[in-house]
């Protein structure tokens, strides 16, 4: 079969999926998206694309993923995931699965198994201590590039694409020292100030949350899409265990009924025994997917009064279920 496209996720798990497997088969054209615009066939996709780090569509020629619902969808649609070519594992990230895969018979450039290794600490939010946590290490500072912000979807994927081939040619460190990486980054710290203001209008506690432990950012006051790091949360509320960011949809740049749910686990979680599991949460839900450690989702509501009755009644249930996990 012959191969000509790699379709993957736009974080830094997706970027390196993408640049193991274009080093692996020789494919240079990339395609950059999320998991909804699979799920809704938004994308169209054929034998001769590779996926990475998304949910798997109907059509595919190979498919690579460690998310659990992703999984889950498979067998819901009674597909057997060893009949798919590529590779399903529970890895801390998807660039491992592929990594692992491609390795036995690629000779890949050494400086590769630093930039895996990296590509999981961001993507498992492996960090026991916020000084772990807040340490500028080349791949942190290479997943902030990412989340900076950008003018248009346009220039947006040509960043992508552009971090997919500094990423091939060498290691972290060389693409953290391109011009347009560092302004990036620059921007993203600028991003983090604006978050933090954020948090201190738009932050609270469940009232069912007596010990404080899910810092709620409820989002969907703005008209204007809010441009907001999830974890910084933790910088305000260095005690808590998770953080819930709410908001709605936007399209084309107008706010929609729809809402969006994101959530994560505080990087205290991972220097203890728990049974939390935010990806299953979301898929409890039925309106998403993630990792045991971070998630997300969206749900449809058809008008404001809506929207209003099923946030509460989201954010109770999250509430619930994550007390259900104690």
């Amino acid at each position: 079969m012959e191969f000509n496209r790699i379709i993957t996720h736009d974080d830094l798990d997706g970027i390196v999926s993408a640049a193991v497997v274009s080093l692996a088969t020789g494919i240079d054209s990339v395609y950059f998206t999320g998991p909804v615009s699979i799920q809704q066939g938004r994308i169209p996709t054929s034998v001769s694309d590779i996926v990475c780090d998304l949910p798997c569509p109907i059509r595919v020629g190979m498919w690579f993923d460690h998310h659990p619902g992703n999984l889950e969808d498979l067998q819901l649609r009674d597909v057997e995931p060893e009949t798919i070519p590529g590779r399903f594992d529970i890895q801390p990230s998807c660039a491992r699965v592929v990594y692992e895969y491609f390795k036995p018979e690629t000779e890949f450039p050494v400086f590769m198994d630093d930039t895996v290794a990296g590509t999981d600490r961001v993507d498992s939010f492996d960090y026991r201590t916020m000084e772990e946590w807040r340490e500028p290490t080349v791949e942190r500072k290479l997943a902030d590039a990412l989340f900076a912000s950008h003018s248009d979807q346009r220039t947006y994927h040509t960043f992508l694409r552009k971090m997919v081939t500094l990423l091939k040619e060498g290691s972290m460190s060389d693409a953290l020292e391109d011009p347009v990486v560092l302004a990036k980054v620059d921007a993203y710290a600028m991003m983090e100030e604006k978050s933090l203001a954020l948090i201190d209008q738009d932050a609270s506690f469940h009232d069912m949350d007596t010990g404080r432990e899910i810092v709620v950012i409820d989002m969907t006051r703005h008209n204007r899409k809010p441009e907001i790091i999830r974890n910084t949360a933790f910088i305000r509320y260095p005690d808590a265990l998770a953080v819930l960011v709410v908001g709605n949809q936007f399209r084309g740049g107008k706010k929609t009924t729809d809402l969006t749910f994101s959530m994560s686990l505080s990087f205290l979680m991972n220097a203890r025994e728990h049974k939390k599991d935010i990806g299953e949460i979301m898929r409890e839900l039925n309106i998403g997917d993630g990792h045991p450690g971070a998630a997300g989702g969206r749900i449809d509501c058809r008008s404001k009064d809506e929207m209003l009755k099923v946030k509460k009644e989201t954010i109770t249930r999250i509430i619930q279920l994550w007390k259900g996990m104690d």
